[in-house]
């Protein structure tokens, strides 16, 4: 499985030739983005790559069954699925079919990309034969394309080369500093603690590290982190917390917070492990982080003698999803 982590420069790279296949002529009044676990997080990916782009539509992300109410015809919806057959997902489009005509799919095959061809929906193919959590730059830069072949830019061609160049250029870095996050979470549980800017990745890794390592995550964001869950500390915890502090060297306001939250978990006597995102921009410093946690929560998977790929709880939902489809497709 680590080779799945190891292969996104060279893998995403290939595909940069199709980069805008699809172009739409529309103003959005949102743009949203429906999709569960590995395909989900595609759509907070985007949501933090657009957060300062001032005048750029909302961003609005749905991990659910069911489209939000203002859901309409002024607004651009992506069905995000690697496997395509993702129930709630496909509840989720079945329900934009009859909301909007601005619809694009991101699947590798399935049901969608079925239902796309019957109704003449733009679609994008991913590479088949990944597991949903490794092709996270494949569905991210498929919709980068899409996005910036409409007019609603927030990564060009170029950005997205540089960001696999960079990628590849510190590979051997990423790596090692896997290594010492994978130790560091050993035997202990994890605390992941990053700012708003990054709140996504702070998810991604969580999810990550469940899947993989089959461990339980806590994350925290700041400055959010020092309205509530600050507090949970004052008590005596007797559970073994090991804490990652995320700096995204986003802005100076960003790092003194950050340094707080470092600095407060230290003062209580947790064990803390920093890691600074390398990277000249937001791309840059996600696709780093991701490839960088990715890789940690596989290399502890070993540690634990534990399958990375194997799903089992996973699958035990879906069977019972299979039993109430009809009634997802009934809910909206």
């Amino acid at each position: 499985m680590e080779d799945l982590y190891l292969q996104w420069p060279e893998r995403v790279r290939n595909q940069l030739s199709s980069w805008g296949s699809i172009s739409l002529d529309v103003r959005p009044r949102s743009i949203v983005f429906c999709g569960m676990g590995g395909s989900g997080v595609i759509g907070d990916y985007v949501y933090m790559l657009s957060y300062r782009i001032k005048g750029y539509p909302p961003v609005i992300v749905v991990k659910d069954y069911r489209l939000p109410g203002f859901v309409g015809a002024e607004d651009l919806v992506f069905i995000i699925s690697y496997s395509g057959n993702t129930l709630e997902t496909l509840a989720c489009f079945h329900e934009a079919l009859k909301r909007t005509k601005n619809i694009v799919i991101v699947a590798s095959n399935g049901k969608l990309i079925e239902e796309a061809e019957e109704k003449n929906i733009p679609y994008i193919l991913i590479p088949q034969n990944l597991l949903p959590r490794t092709a996270l730059p494949d569905m991210l830069y498929a919709i980068l394309g899409v996005l910036d072949s409409s007019k609603l830019s927030i990564v060009t061609l170029d950005e997205a080369r540089k960001a696999l160049d960079f990628l590849a250029s510190v590979l051997d870095q990423i790596v090692e500093e896997a290594k010492v996050i994978a130790e560091h979470f050993y035997n202990r549980i994890p605390v992941i603690t990053v700012s708003t800017s990054f709140y996504g990745l702070g998810i991604r890794a969580k999810n990550e590290f469940n899947e993989n390592a089959k461990v339980p995550v806590k994350v925290e964001v700041v400055p959010e982190w020092a309205h509530n869950d600050i507090v949970g500390w004052e008590g005596d915890s007797k559970y073994p917390w090991s804490v990652l502090v995320i700096h995204s060297v986003d802005d100076n306001v960003s790092e003194l917070l950050m340094e707080f939250a470092e600095n407060y978990y230290k003062q209580i006597g947790l064990p803390v492990k920093t890691l600074i995102l390398s990277g000249t921009n937001i791309l840059e410093k996600l696709l780093y982080g991701s490839l960088i946690l990715g890789l940690a929560s596989v290399y502890l998977a070993k540690m634990y003698n534990v399958n990375p790929v194997e799903t089992k709880s996973i699958t035990q939902y879906k069977n019972m999803l299979h039993k109430i489809s009809r009634e997802l497709d009934r809910v909206g």
